[in-house]
């Protein structure tokens, strides 16, 4: 399998990124040594889709780490199966049908990052999912951003996943989309409220954005936490 560096979108936060793009159907085993990576004992019988989504996963990792000057990395899992960073770097991971990227920083500002790529559900899926997706408290909101964006539920349901992965740092436990409200937007940007007090530095009613970009098949979000925020 190879692992090939693609161009997705620009990416609104000003870290380092890496995307690629990766045939399962190509995936073998000795693909792990190949981008020297390894096989996790935990993978060790998981069907070839998983593996190569984690192997393209980390790849982007370590690429990222290098522009950053770092030398080349493992990065593990831990038990709830999130990355474990080196010191002073915080970083996510995101995989989306044979396409891969991870964004790394460095800054000590930042708390945490989330990113997360999708395909584009079905106008059926959009339907079908809004029940498990959305609150009634963000329905006003939802219905006026589908009058401006395609794929809204796709969007709402992308930016929920980068806000878990960039709050969870901090949280140190899982949460569920009930936890962040929609309650706004612009034409790059979908404003959240937490719901929840997650942390004593996350309460309830804290404000949270997150970017967003669309192109014909694919939406990407992304969310900083900082501690100057």
């Amino acid at each position: 399998m190879s692992l090939t560096p693609v161009e997705l979108f620009t990416p609104q936060l000003p870290f380092v990124s890496h995307s690629s793009a990766f045939r399962v159907a190509a995936y073998q085993d000795s693909d792990f040594a190949r981008y020297t990576q390894p096989l996790p004992d935990k993978l060790s019988r998981a069907v070839a889709k998983r593996k190569a989504e984690y192997l393209a996963g980390r790849h982007c990792a370590s690429q990222a780490l290098k522009t950053l000057g770092r030398p080349h990395t493992i990065i593990a899992s831990a038990d709830s199966r999130a990355p474990i960073w080196p010191d002073g770097i915080q970083g996510t991971i995101t995989h989306t049908q044979e396409l891969a990227m991870a964004m790394v920083s460095d800054d000590p500002l930042v708390l945490g990052l989330g990113i997360d790529l999708e395909r584009k559900m079905s106008d059926k899926q959009e339907q079908e999912l809004q029940k498990q997706i959305l609150a009634k408290e963000e329905r006003t909101a939802f219905e006026q951003l589908s009058q401006e964006q395609a794929s809204p539920l796709t969007l709402i349901f992308s930016a929920k996943e980068s806000i878990f992965k960039a709050l969870y740092p901090v949280v140190q436990r899982f949460f569920g989309f009930e936890a962040a409200c929609l309650n706004d937007f612009s034409h790059n940007q979908l404003h959240f409220t937490l719901t929840e007090t997650l942390h004593e530095t996350l309460p309830q009613g804290t404000q949270i954005s997150v970017y967003y970009q669309l192109n014909d098949e694919l939406v990407l979000t992304e969310c900083c936490l900082r501690a100057d925020l």
